[in-house]
């Protein structure tokens, strides 16, 4: 059972803590994952739109990949 790429690139974030998309991508080629960067943008889009990674650009042609802290802002109910 091959699982869905995005979950392939967020474990490998979370163990690697891999910081650049160019980074990341190399990572992936090296452990024998058939991506292209293409294929890293669609994925990285999708681990943002559900709120687990942030992206900013480092450099013109790199961006910097972090993950978001879960549990980072706390909340306070009214009253309390």
């Amino acid at each position: 059972m091959k699982y869905p790429l995005r979950n392939i690139v967020y474990e490998k974030m979370k163990e690697d803590n891999v910081n650049t998309d160019k980074d990341l991508l190399a990572e992936l080629q090296r452990d024998g994952e058939d991506i292209s960067m293409r294929d890293l943008n669609k994925v990285l889009m999708q681990l943002e739109i559900l709120g687990l990674i942030t992206l900013r650009w480092q450099t013109k042609d790199r961006r910097r990949i972090e993950l978001v802290k879960v549990g980072s802002t706390v909340q306070r109910v009214p009253g309390e």
